[in-house]
Parts: structure tokens; C-alpha cells; sequence
């Protein structure tokens, strides 16, 4: 025989044996793959079914279709146990055992868990769809709400307490201003550095020790007003040196620097108020004993000083300078003497009451020299509605009851909450 012909022979007949070989061998590991579907060990069913797929090239027998369709069945791999079953029954003409009904039956179970499960991914797909959109138009809603509320911001780093007038002191960096209840500025935060607040009326400084401008605010008649320049007092004052409190008859008393004499100014009138008749008052003290003497130049003279008398404070009480030094206030109901050693201001006289400073402290006295902690302020608890929230560092937001919801506030303006916002505008 030629020896070509015996090389292919041999050939033919070793790829014969190892073709049995894997058919037997992926027999085997059907046989433990359905021992192990029995016993309930499905890990070791499906993994044996695998190994034995690895030898069977293709399912050729209907054991093998319907073991691989059972494994995946209980597995829940559905799509498998589909087509496996398909090739169960394409394989197993005989449709009269009960295994043919068993399996039609599972092949029935499992073309309706397919449909089922399709059915919920048509579902959760519509589901995920829908919420993605819902999210789109929540985020539209969302941005025309925050471009709108911007406008409903407060520029401001901090608040104070609001009063009876429904208007409150707020502060920008380290400037003060006024602001009413529904955020209306009264007053710009960008010049006033400190201010004075009693009985109605604000006075905003630019200096706490040397203020050079002074501005007014009456809260009961909402009007207020820059006052005049010191120079208009006396030319040669630098400032307005030390305020006192204004009290509710509308006096203001300063302690102009470089000044033989107080500034004593009517909020009310807008004008600075100055003694008449200051010769008739000098008679009267001469007469009384208050005063030893005076001059043509108006001077006093007191346990043998010459002094200049000031301004009336109101109370009997004058402010009396030596020079432009301020040696003290002159009772002249008795002639007493409040030396600055101790009393170094005193404020206007209103309602029996002086606002001093005495040794550097605020208190209050009446015209006997009788001292008082505290006396009460006409200004008033605030009984609004309105509250200013902090939205962070430099605004806030005014926030207040519309029927059971919260709005914000801007002036005549109200804007909803995000929540509320969203609600008015539904799908």
C-alpha cells in the first residue's frame, strides 16, 4: 500500500479516536452535572454542564439540551434555558413520554418568564425615561427659581434687631445703614461707620471718637438729613468730637474739639441753638449767689476763676469751659459744680433725665444729681411679621407668612419657596 495513503488512514482514524474521546468525556460530565441538579447543588451543576460544553462542540443529544435547560432554569438564566429547550425539542421527535410533557410544560414557564421579565424591563426602561425627564424639568424649574430669587437677596453681613418703627440697623463690611422690615434701604451701608440710636431718632457718625459728618434719621417721620458741617458751629472746631444720645424732644448735644462751647442742635428744627439774653441769665445768677461775678465779655467767675458758660443743656444745667478745656456743668439751682475730673459729658436734659458719662461709664441722672442705670426708651418692641434668615455669609432673606406657606420678601414683591415654586408648576 502506497504510504501516503497508510499516513492519512492513520490520521482519519486518531482524529476518529479523539472525537470519541471528547464525546465520551462530555458525557461524563453530564452525568455529574444532572447528579448535581438532583442533590440541589446547582454551583457544581452548572459548573460541571460548562466542562462538559467544552467537549461537546454542539448539543446534539436531547440529555444534553434538557439538563442545560433544567440548570438554567433554576438559575434563573432564562435566555439559555430558552434556547436550550428550543434544541431540546428540535432534537426529541418523540412527543408521548412524559419527559416531552415536562419539558413542554418548562419551556411553556419559561417563554412566560421571558415575556414577563421583558414586560418589567419595558417597565423600569419606561420608569427610568420618565424620571429622567421629571429630573430635566425639575432642574429647568430649578434654575428659573434660583435666577429669580437672586433678586430676593439681601446684601448684608449682619442685621440688628428691628423696633416699633419697623426698621433696623444693618452693616456691609464695616459700614452701617438702615433697612426697613421688607428690605427697603433707608439708608446706604457705605459711609457711616458707628451710630447713635434713642427715642426715635438714629444719628450715624463716620468716626466714633472724631466725627466730621453726622447724619439724622427720625424713625417717626421716616425723613432724614445730612447736619451741617461743625464749621457752621464755630469755625475753628475740627469735629463734632463726643455725641450724646438724642433724646424725644429732638436735642442732640456734641463736644466740638477746639470749641469754648457745646453744639447744641434741634433734630426737629434742623438748627443749631445758642442762649439769648445771656446777660438777663448772668444777673439772675449773680443775684442768687450761683455765680460770684461776670464780665463785659459774659465770663464768670467762680471760687475765683474766670470761666466761659456754655450752651443750657436744659435742667438748669450749663457747661462751663475754662479756655477751650471743659472744666465741668454748673447746677444753678444750687450752684453745684459736676466737675469733669468725674462727669465728663453730660447729655441733653429730657423727662427729668440726663444721659453723663461718669469715669468713662453711660448712666443717667436727674437735676438733683440722683443716678439711674437705665431709663426707658420710647423706641419700642418690633410686633412685624417679617424675618430676615441668613442665606450665607453676605445676604439674608425676608421670609413671611402668606395663608399656611412662607414666601420671601422684597419690597411689594413676594416670590415662593423652592418646594412651593415647583408645586405651582406641575407636569
Amino acid at each position: 500500500m502506497d504510504i501516503r495513503l497508510l499516513f492519512i488512514a492513520f490520521c482519519l482514524s486518531v482524529s476518529t479516536a479523539f472525537s470519541q474521546t471528547d464525546v465520551e468525556m462530555g458525557s461524563v460530565y453530564i452525568n455529574r452535572a444532572e447528579q448535581s441538579y438532583l442533590d440541589n447543588d446547582l454551583n457544581e451543576a452548572i459548573s460541571n454542564f460548562d466542562k462538559a460544553m467544552r467537549y461537546i462542540k454542539e448539543v446534539k443529544d436531547s440529555k444534553v439540551a434538557r439538563i442545560g435547560t433544567l440548570i438554567s432554569f433554576k438559575l434563573n438564566d432564562l435566555s439559555k434555558a430558552d434556547v436550550l429547550a428550543k434544541r431540546y425539542f428540535d432534537l426529541n421527535p418523540e412527543k408521548d413520554t412524559e419527559e416531552f410533557k415536562e419539558m413542554l410544560e418548562l419551556r411553556v414557564t419559561i417563554m412566560e418568564a421571558l415575556e414577563a421579565r421583558a414586560i418589567a424591563e419595558k417597565k423600569a426602561l419606561e420608569a427610568k425615561i420618565a424620571k429622567e425627564k421629571e429630573a430635566r424639568r425639575i432642574d429647568s424649574l430649578t434654575t428659573i427659581w434660583n435666577n429669580k430669587a437672586k433678586e430676593f437677596l439681601i446684601a448684608a453681613d449682619s442685621v440688628g434687631d428691628f423696633n416699633s418703627y419697623n426698621i433696623a440697623i444693618y452693616k456691609v463690611a464695616d459700614k452701617l445703614g438702615l433697612i426697613s422690615e421688607v428690605g427697603d434701604v433707608i439708608l446706604e451701608a457705605n459711609t457711616y461707620s458707628h451710630v447713635l440710636f434713642f427715642d426715635g431718632f438714629y444719628i450715624f457718625m463716620n468716626d466714633d471718637l472724631k466725627p466730621t459728618r453726622l447724619y439724622c434719621f427720625n424713625a417717626q417721620l421716616k425723613e432724614g438729613y445730612n447736619l451741617p458741617n461743625v464749621s457752621e458751629f464755630n469755625a475753628e472746631a475740627y469735629d463734632y468730637g463726643k455725641v450724646m444720645l438724642p433724646r424725644e424732644n429732638g436735642i442732640l448735644i456734641t463736644y466740638p474739639s477746639n470749641s469754648n462751647d457745646i453744639a447744641v442742635f434741634d433734630l426737629n428744627t434742623r438748627r443749631f441753638m445758642y442762649d439769648e439774653n445771656k446777660k438777663d441769665l448772668l444777673k439772675d445768677l449773680k443775684k442768687n449767689d450761683i455765680i460770684e461775678r461776670y464780665n463785659s465779655d459774659l465770663q464768670i467767675r467762680l471760687n475765683k476763676e474766670w470761666y466761659d458758660l456754655g450752651t443750657t443743656i436744659g435742667g438748669g444745667f450749663y457747661p462751663v469751659f475754662n479756655g477751650k478745656s471743659l472744666k465741668g456743668f454748673l447746677s444753678t439751682s444750687n450752684g453745684r459744680l459736676f466737675d469733669t475730673e468725674y462727669y465728663q459729658y453730660f447729655g441733653p436734659f429730657c423727662n427729668g433725665r440726663f444721659q453723663i458719662v461718669e469715669n468713662g461709664n453711660s448712666l443717667w441722672m436727674d437735676a438733683e444729681g440722683i443716678k439711674f442705670d437705665t431709663i426707658d426708651d420710647n423706641t419700642g418692641q418690633y410686633t412685624g411679621h417679617y424675618k430676615f434668615v441668613k442665606e450665607n455669609t453676605n445676604h439674608y432673606r425676608i421670609v413671611t407668612k402668606e395663608g399656611e406657606k412662607e414666601v420671601f420678601v422684597k419690597g411689594e414683591k413676594r416670590f415662593p419657596k423652592l418646594d412651593d415654586f415647583l408645586e405651582q408648576h406641575p407636569k
